[in-house]
């Protein structure tokens, strides 16, 4: 008799354990459900900014995006597109301090013994 109990007890434990399991996952869903629905929000809002040749801005709206859901696909391909943009433009932000960085390469060297600043 004490063993039914002890059975009925431990399904009835579990039942309850599983319903609580189901509600969280339930409700991890709907939060990833409106991100995704954000996602796609930011995406439709970065893309008629590029239309509108407004490129900052659609690079914030990408980058919202991304934020919103990394996992969404079509999000990285819209940012690259425009990041790709950008480039060709010309309008990244410190765009020439990595010119001057890789033309000073070719300046010459100091020679051995000299004082750098700092030391």
């Amino acid at each position: 008799m004490k063993i039914k109990k002890l059975i009925i007890g431990m399904v009835g434990l579990g039942l309850l354990l599983g319903l609580l399991g189901i509600g969280l996952n339930a409700q991890n869903r709907q939060d990833y459900s409106m991100n995704k629905t954000l996602c796609a929000h930011y995406v439709k809002l970065s893309r008629a900014e590029v239309e509108a040749d407004n490129l900052p801005l659609a690079r914030v709206y990408a980058q919202k995006a991304i934020q919103a859901n990394p996992w969404e696909k079509a999000a990285w391909a819209n940012y690259n597109d425009i990041i790709q943009k950008l480039a060709d433009n010309g309008d990244i932000e410190d765009f020439d301090t990595f010119i001057e960085e890789s033309t000073s390469a070719d300046k010459p060297k100091a020679e051995a013994g000299a004082q750098f600043e700092g030391c």
